[in-house]
């Protein structure tokens, strides 16, 4: 597995302009110590200050109380009950105060398709993944297998707007159709 992927990055105050005056701060948060080492090492220089924290982006999130511009999160969402991903949701649009965006980039079902057709079609994506062993692909099986619950991008897109977010879409979808970004906004 790469070693970001349980990588919550939050975008707090960022200016969405080139004349950034100096205001915006950078938050990370993850459970890994590696990851978060990576992500110092990657963004180290940025015009603002970063701050990283190990913790599970769930429970900061709930907790989360000053106002935010952008949630970015990336594969890692899929890894709640659907309860939890509801919840998640509902306290990215409250961080967010009726504006910014929430971005996701998740594993996504075909509509229709059940979780273990879903992880059948992993496996035959196996010849896409010459850059690992297969010992690191199997290990990625397992992870898959005990880990990830992926949804539609309807049940996605519907857990956004159940969330309170006015805007719901798809903005990009991987070549191998394993996993699609997803944009919520008001």
């Amino acid at each position: 597995m790469p070693v970001s992927r349980h990588c919550l990055w939050r975008c707090q105050r960022l200016r969405r302009n080139a004349e950034d005056d100096g205001d915006g701060n950078y938050v990370g948060i993850d459970l890994s110590e590696a990851s978060l080492r990576l992500a110092a090492r990657e963004l180290d220089g940025m015009p603002c200050p970063v701050e990283l924290q190990c913790n599970d982006f769930a429970q900061a999130m709930a907790k989360w109380s000053e106002p935010v511009d952008v949630i970015w999160i990336g594969m890692s969402l899929h890894h709640l009950p659907a309860t939890g991903k509801a919840q998640l949701m509902h306290d990215a649009h409250r961080s967010l105060g009726g504006k910014g965006m929430f971005i996701i980039w998740e594993p996504a079902l075909f509509e229709g398709e059940e979780r273990l057709s879903w992880l059948a079609r992993f496996s035959l994506l196996r010849d896409e993944w010459s850059a690992v062993s297969d010992e690191e692909f199997a290990s990625m099986e397992r992870h898959m297998r005990l880990a990830d619950f992926p949804e539609t991008v309807g049940t996605w897109l519907g857990m956004g707007t159940d969330a309170g977010f006015s805007q719901a879409e798809e903005i990009f979808m991987m070549p191998n159709e394993m996993g699609r970004v997803f944009r919520f906004s008001n």
